[in-house]
């Protein structure tokens, strides 16, 4: 019965070494992000006129989509036809939404 409470405390304490090695292992990869880089001056850009936000939605739209058609490729059959077919749907919501914004921000 010692024994096997011995194996038991040693599995124990072998599980602890390698989570603690494993969560070392990820944040010493968080920490190596590459910064060496500067942000685009277009993030730093203001969307001051009706049109140039308009822009900005539509960019923001045709990202979510690209994003959207890439999900889609992971699926097989029918199911990517009809993930497509929602992916342009909501691009077609996106775009009308910034329709609307362009119109009404325009009018004031």
């Amino acid at each position: 019965m010692n024994r096997n409470r011995q194996q038991g405390r040693l599995q124990t304490f072998f599980l602890i070494v390698c989570a603690s090695a494993v969560l070392a292992s990820g944040l010493a990869s968080a920490a190596e992000e590459d910064i060496s880089q500067n942000d685009p001056p277009r993030w730093y850009q203001g969307a001051d006129t009706p049109q140039l936000h308009y822009q900005n939605l539509l960019k923001e739209a045709r990202a979510a989509q690209a994003q959207a058609l890439q999900e889609c490729r992971s699926l097989k059959g029918h199911d990517v036809q009809t993930c497509r077919k929602e992916a342009r749907g909501h691009f077609a919501d996106d775009k009308a939404r910034a329709q609307r914004i362009l119109k009404k921000l325009s009018s004031q």
